[in-house]
């Protein structure tokens, strides 16, 4: 046995000499040829990861959103609602979502502009931004254009009433409205109301706006009247102020409280409101009107939208979540949970909506006046505003 054991053990060790011989040769030839000892690797130990070509970006693993703070959370449980936006964003993609929200879009638009100017870009995407804060935006060059590669489900025209260069591309869009109390304003009264039916001193007295310097629906609310006047009309705008006077509150919420105190029975608000008070409430107290001209119903729309912000971080993971932001899957919670209509024509909207202002009924007065003249025309329209309805 002990004469075996020596045998076997001569055999390995001649074994050992001619491998190690072998791979020594394979190795220096190979250093010689200017090949890499990664190429003798076997292709059962190669690596399944290679570095991302020219042509697919890499998707960066965050995104950071800016928003105003009610976004999607006017529904039955809003946060629901944020888990099967947001966090399915992140389960299906592993892209963390990271939502930054302000008082309104406004502040987050200010916000964006502070930080772009200052070098120090934090947001990728920014939700909620409307007509007149996407002229400010454009002014001072914090946004990049970007077409998503689902676009062709958002309406042309809505696009079009909103911006073409695609700085910007709705996502909801509701009409501006005379929302009225049927407990003391008829239909019959409001059916077939102009903006000069509150030339009556009684109706006018039951009016309350929101101010356009502080407020989007009082701000969308001018340039309804504005465009109306002067584009549809031919009229002077400033006429309909200074003769209707009517009751100013700062904001949306402020003259919301005031009509449902009963002490102004007609507001300033959107046309989806009776949808809303149907769905919760069971309630067809409330009802929404625009001016008819005609026998032709003429509406504002207040559009949002989502953008991509300039120099943003997470640029490519930024334009999935925007795809994703537009899609059905997200979309569908647009009606009931921020009681807007959803820019995604393929969305069904809830039997509620069958109390809203009926769209397709509607001549949409935003196609009569470009951004470029608001914006050229805003500051002093403002400024002739403030003249008529401020006083000491």
């Amino acid at each position: 046995m002990p004469r075996f054991h020596l045998y076997i053990a001569l055999v390995v060790l001649i074994a050992i000499i001619v491998s190690v011989a072998y791979y020594g040769i394979v190795y220096w030839g190979s250093l010689g040829s200017g090949e890499s000892e990664a190429t003798e690797t076997p292709l059962e130990t190669t690596p399944t990861t290679s570095l991302p070509s020219t042509s697919s970006p890499v998707v960066e693993k965050k995104v950071v959103v800016y928003t105003y703070d009610s976004l999607l959370t006017w529904g039955e449980d809003p946060e629901a609602v944020y888990d099967m936006v947001f966090n399915e964003f992140e389960r299906r993609y592993g892209i963390e979502v990271e939502v930054v929200r302000f008082g309104s879009a406004g502040e987050a638009v200010a916000k964006v502009i502070e930080e772009y100017e200052s070098g120090n870009v934090r947001a990728d995407v920014i939700i909620g931004i409307d007509a007149i804060n996407l002229i400010k935006a454009k002014e001072r060059g914090v946004l990049e254009p970007y077409t998503p590669s689902n676009i062709d489900e958002i309406p042309s025209w809505l696009i079009e009433s909103f911006d073409p260069q695609h700085y910007a591309i709705p996502f909801d869009y509701g009409l501006i409205a005379f929302v009225y109390d049927r407990e003391y304003i008829s239909d019959d009264v409001m059916e077939n109301i102009t903006f000069e039916s509150f030339y009556n001193p009684d109706l006018a007295s039951t009016l309350i706006v929101e101010d356009p310097r502080t407020s989007s629906t009082g701000l969308n609310f001018l340039l309804y009247e504005i465009t109306v006047y002067t584009k549809i009309l031919g009229k002077d705008w400033r006429e309909w102020w200074s003769t209707v006077k009517p009751k100013v509150e700062k904001g949306w919420s402020e003259a919301y409280d005031r009509f449902f105190e009963e002490e102004y029975h007609i507001v300033v608000s959107y046309g989806t409101d009776p949808a809303y008070s149907v769905y919760f409430y069971n309630s067809t107290r409330y009802g929404a009107a625009l001016v008819k001209y005609d026998g032709k119903q003429y509406g504002w729309l207040q559009i949002e939208g989502i953008a991509l912000v300039k120099n943003a971080p997470h640029k490519e993971a930024a334009k999935k979540f925007i795809d994703w932001f537009l899609s059905v899957e997200v979309q569908q919670y647009i009606p009931l949970n921020n009681w807007m209509y959803p820019a995604n024509e393929n969305v069904e909207l809830p039997e509620a909506y069958n109390y809203a202002i009926n769209m397709s009924n509607v001549e949409i007065v935003n196609r009569y006046i470009s951004i470029d003249e608001i914006a050229a025309n805003l500051e002093s329209w403002l400024d002739e505003w403030v003249d008529i309805m401020v006083t000491d």
